[in-house]
């Protein structure tokens, strides 16, 4: 019995890990850490971040995770011990594995965890040419710490889709780059699905906290994808934004 269990965790695995690299956007990938995880990894909260050049947050996923405690953290991030180990030694970590139990416990950053009831965490980088551009995040609650098994289950997933980061986020920038050296060419065909639906809705005038709500995403999430907008259109602001869109799709309907 033991055999076959561990013979289908494994085929779970395989599954696991072929759904990770056939993710072709980050909306992708997102999703697909937060359906795969939870059933490798026994957590209350799981989450991504993705980081600008400064390291601040600019686009945050999630399941499980109250709004409120997403938002608290932002203004405790900066404190975070593992954090702090992570962005200096770019490996994957975790509350006991930098703390003794009762050190652990007296870190302010456990009694943040402990107000939204949980107690442990696990924190690994995405890392592009040596620079950590997010992390993965998981926590939870109960006097048990993680198991060995699932402490080696969440760093073999980690790794897996930072691989699948790094592929993803080196193709964008390969369609980027073809997309300003080919004026003649539909510019919005290189945005990903999500990113044309936060591009409709800006160009309708809608604020970001209303594409937040109507698309079900932080207004950080927003911003990230506006951002990226911007960047391939070579606009700086939504008055140019739509008037760049309405020229190019002006420029469509001539016949050649």
């Amino acid at each position: 019995m033991t055999a076959i269990s561990s013979m289908q965790k494994q085929e779970s695995l395989a599954l696991a890990t072929s759904l990770i690299h056939r993710s072709r956007s980050l909306d992708d990938l997102q999703k697909t850490f937060l359906s795969v995880a939870p059933k490798f990894v026994d957590a209350d909260v799981y989450g991504m971040y993705l980081f600008d050049d400064e390291l601040n947050t600019e686009t945050t996923f999630s399941y499980q995770a109250n709004p409120k405690f997403l938002n608290e953290y932002e203004s405790f991030r900066s404190n975070d011990p593992l954090l702090k180990y992570l962005l200096k030694k770019k490996k994957f970590t975790h509350s006991l594995g930098i703390f003794n139990r009762q050190d652990w416990f007296r870190q302010p950053l456990h009694e943040f965890l402990a107000n939204w009831g949980l107690d442990y965490s696990i924190e690994a980088p995405l890392i592009i040419d040596g620079h950590v551009k997010g992390t993965l995040n998981i926590a939870r609650g109960g006097c048990e710490y993680f198991e060995q098994d699932s402490l080696t289950l969440a760093r073999f997933l980690c790794n897996e889709i930072n691989f699948a980061y790094k592929s993803i986020s080196e193709l964008e920038e390969l369609k980027r780059e073809l997309s300003l050296n080919n004026t003649s060419s539909d510019l919005t065909a290189c945005l990903s699905t999500r990113a044309m639906e936060v591009l409709e809705l800006a160009i309708s005038g809608l604020t970001n906290q209303i594409i937040s709500r109507r698309l079900g995403i932080s207004e950080n999430t927003v911003r990230h994808y506006l951002k990226q907008i911007y960047k391939i259109l070579g606009v700086h602001n939504r008055a140019q934004l739509v008037q760049r869109v309405h020229l190019e799709r002006m420029g469509q309907k001539e016949p050649n």
